[in-house]
């Protein structure tokens, strides 16, 4: 390093030539220095396998919010606004990836890990045991979270062969059945909300025919109550229909089953090539029935058919070569030591 005196600022060289750096320091006697250095080598920053597996989970929750962010502000019985809801849903959900992340590394995994190369791809499929909602509540208006691998037994006509179908079901009384009674029979209120959630995957041909694209995302139905309905029509298709109104970021499929048992209401996704499945689903109850809002609690759970294949080969060992520039390491070393 070069420095040379200067009598004031007027004189003073400061900035970059070529390699040499120039900066002026005052000095305890108010005159000023000039000091030349050449400009440093670039130091490259190391990757921290921590912070890389933070940077991997973050990921996944960015995606879950994407996909249920709207189902996140209503989902959590404790929180006093929407805002308050999603941050708690975003809150609950990291943790819960972080556990299974370091508790989980090298098998038993119950999220699917993903590469560097896939995500941000249609086809990330970054699903998991996510939880969905948390409160108090007791009780689900519905009778049970389905999904039907088979629904051409249900509605035996040849427009459900080769299709999936994933919802709630609500069961149906024998004879003739008041709308006050199938309501009290379900434990709910008018003023109830019903909620679904899944995640699938389907062909996408629509976006570019050309060529077709494998996709997945999580979808979601809000259900809830017609009030115009009266209390006293009778239980028919016709009325069901009036009586759940629905709103879904997806088409909603609803129908009672040809033996007049079940009535369902979920997604329907075609599987004509074995490509439309569904990978994980839950289904919560918001109640009004006690006169404030309670929750149930609940979490996505695997598909049955589908456990284990799944989150073959996506625990974090399997993935995390690829986020380290290594992606030949398989397994990858843990860096929760």
């Amino acid at each position: 390093m070069a420095s040379g005196r200067v009598g004031g600022t007027r004189s003073k060289i400061r900035g970059q030539v070529g390699d040499i750096i120039y900066q002026v320091v005052k000095n305890p006697d108010g005159t000023y220095t000039q000091v030349e250095y050449g400009k440093p080598d670039t130091v490259l920053q190391s990757i921290s396998p921590r912070g890389q597996a933070q940077r991997m989970c973050m990921c996944m929750v960015e995606a879950l919010m994407r996909d249920l962010g709207e189902v996140g502000k209503i989902s959590m019985q404790a929180a006093a606004n929407k805002s308050k809801s999603l941050n708690a849903f975003s809150s609950f959900n990291v943790q819960l990836l972080a556990q299974d992340c370091k508790a989980h590394w090298y098998g038993g995994n119950q999220f699917r890990y993903p590469t560097t190369a896939s995500y941000g791809d249609p086809d990330q499929e970054l699903g998991g045991y996510w939880m969905l909602s948390s409160g108090t509540w007791q009780y689900n208006g519905f009778d049970e979270c389905v999904h039907i691998a088979n629904p051409w037994a249900i509605w035996p006509y040849a427009h459900f062969l080769r299709k999936r179908f994933c919802g709630i079901r609500f069961q149906l009384a024998y004879g003739n059945e008041t709308v006050e009674h199938f309501l009290r029979r379900h434990y709910l209120s008018r003023l109830d909300t019903m909620v679904f959630a899944c995640m699938h995957q389907w062909m996408d041909t629509e976006t570019d025919p050309d060529d077709p694209q494998l996709t997945s995302k999580h979808s979601y139905i809000f259900v809830t109550l017609n009030p115009s309905i009266s209390d006293s029509e009778i239980i028919s298709p016709t009325v069901l229909e009036s009586l759940f109104l629905t709103s879904s970021d997806w088409e909603v499929f609803r129908s009672v089953s040809d033996d007049g048992r079940n009535y369902y209401i979920g997604l329907l996704i075609d599987n004509e090539n074995d490509d439309g499945y569904f990978w994980t689903k839950g289904a919560f109850t918001i109640s009004y029935m006690e006169g404030k809002k309670k929750i149930s609690n609940s979490r996505m759970q695997l598909i049955e058919d589908m456990a284990g294949m799944y989150f073959e080969n996506h625990a974090p060992a399997d993935v995390f070569g690829t986020w380290m520039g290594t992606p030949n390491v398989k397994p990858y070393p843990t860096p929760f030591i």
